[in-house]
């Protein structure tokens, strides 16, 4: 297989995955646990813990936090898809 033809199948792969989390994202169901996540992982919070300021915990939180980004990043890009697709583009 050459390099284009694994570049086009992950970017299928990724669409597929994308359009997944925004379907899941639509239901009641999945828009319940995406504000947990939203709650959990800290999207609205800094990385940084000021109750005590260090490394370990910054890092535990970022990690936290860039979990949403992923998930959040693969919703957007679900719609995206599904846009064009409405769109015939």
């Amino acid at each position: 297989m050459d390099r284009d033809q694994i570049l086009r199948d992950m970017n299928c792969r990724l669409a597929k995955l994308a359009e997944s989390y925004r379907l899941v994202a639509m239901t009641d169901a999945g828009k319940t646990i995406f504000a947990d996540l939203i709650d959990f992982c800290g999207q609205d919070k800094p990385s940084v813990c000021e109750q005590n300021p260090n490394d370990s915990q910054t890092n535990y939180n970022e990690g936290k936090r860039r979990v949403w980004l992923r998930i959040d990043s693969h919703i957007k890009k679900g719609k995206n898809e599904l846009d064009k697709r409405n769109r015939g583009v």
